[in-house]
């Protein structure tokens, strides 16, 4: 099946040398089944992420929230840190609309869709030190690797971008 908005992104990121790795694997919901992927196809230490498109309560802000995949989202701690009020999840017409994605399939990889910087950016403080971190190319069925100095120094540079750092709290036992 041809996903013209993952090609879009191939391009994009070969266009500005950004090296990154691609695989592609069954759909998987859990952290172990990612895992298994990533040895598959002989990926070691890489951070699989959780990515969330949020919306103030007046749905007139947008954000992307970027965490370990581990993490749970809790909306009070990340709303303070981002100086917003109470957030909610934003409405598919924002995925498919600006990110030209779907839910599940979201990642910062989709920002390279929003040409006039309608979302902004989130990142857990956490993934600073992940040494690789995997995303999905907008299709569950693809893992893209980056590594975190191209991600920080050269991915995010090209589009344009900083990420606002919070602490997504911990999953409490």
């Amino acid at each position: 099946m041809e996903n013209k908005e993952k090609e879009a992104i191939f391009a994009w990121l070969n266009e500005k040398g950004i090296p990154y790795r691609a695989f592609t694997h069954e759909k998987t919901d859990t952290l172990p089944e990612k895992l298994l992927n990533d040895a598959a196809a002989g990926i070691e230490n890489a951070t699989h992420c959780k990515n969330l498109v949020l919306a103030n309560r007046q749905k007139t802000k947008f954000y992307l929230l970027t965490m370990p995949f581990g993490k749970r989202f809790k909306t009070g701690p990340v709303s303070r840190q981002m100086a917003t009020g109470r957030l909610s999840f934003a409405e598919d017409g924002i995925l498919e609309g600006v990110l030209h994605t779907r839910s599940g399939s979201v990642s910062p990889l989709e920002l390279i869709f929003d040409t006039e910087h309608v979302i902004a950016f989130s990142m857990d403080e956490e993934l600073k030190e992940a040494e690789r971190i995997c995303f999905h190319p907008s299709d569950e069925t693809c893992t893209v690797v980056i590594e975190r100095d191209d991600l920080f120094e050269k991915l995010f540079p090209a589009m344009g971008i900083t990420p606002n750092f919070v602490t997504v709290p911990p999953v409490e036992e």
